[in-house]
């Protein structure tokens, strides 16, 4: 049977302020604030007193994806701009110590010595909010946004996978920044 209608409610906490207009969604909040377009989706997004409802028709299996897709990225700006994100990652190497070097001024973390190698990996930091701090062995990735968070991670840790030529077993060779937690 086909689903006509599908209608979701989000309610905003008391301390934020969420506005709507014309399908971009701003969420100010203590840490900060995102702004969004949802402008390729089709669906109607109003805002009443302190509840955001999310409302599509003719709905099929694309359309459904997108509503809800939707409702997921609304729930990480509220939660991102209440408790922001962190990211917790590992480094580690069994003979050659890998530094990583950031440098929140340039947007840019630097992994030295990766194998060994002579050649410093450059990894850039994805949004404007987001910051990378070292702490001996681990990487603290922060900030508001949580696919600018995910994204910069993910940069780190595919920069250290070995390609082409020197494509190692990773079995045995696993050096390199890797996530461990996600808060």
């Amino acid at each position: 049977m086909k689903q006509l209608y599908l209608e979701k409610e989000i309610e905003v906490p008391e301390d934020l302020k969420l506005t709507v207009k014309n399908k971009t969604v701003t969420v100010e909040g203590p840490k900060g604030t995102l702004t969004r377009s949802f402008g390729n989706v089709d669906f109607d997004l109003s805002k009443k007193g302190k509840q955001v409802t999310i409302k599509a028709y003719y709905i099929n299996k694309k359309r459904k994806a997108a509503t809800l897709a939707v409702v997921g990225h609304i729930n990480n700006m509220i939660k991102g701009t209440l408790e922001g994100y962190v990211y917790k990652s590992k480094i580690i190497f069994s003979h050659f110590p890998i530094t990583v070097e950031p440098d929140n001024k340039k947007r840019i973390v630097t992994i030295k010595n990766l194998y060994g190698g002579r050649k410093h990996i450059i990894v850039d930091i994805k949004g404007e909010d987001t910051k990378v701090s070292v702490d001996k062995d681990d990487v603290l990735i922060e900030g508001i946004d949580k696919e600018a968070v995910g994204q910069t991670t993910a940069n780190m840790q595919e920069a250290c996978r070995l390609r082409g030529k020197r494509r190692k077993d990773p079995e045995t060779f696993m050096d390199g920044v890797w996530l461990w937690d996600k808060q």
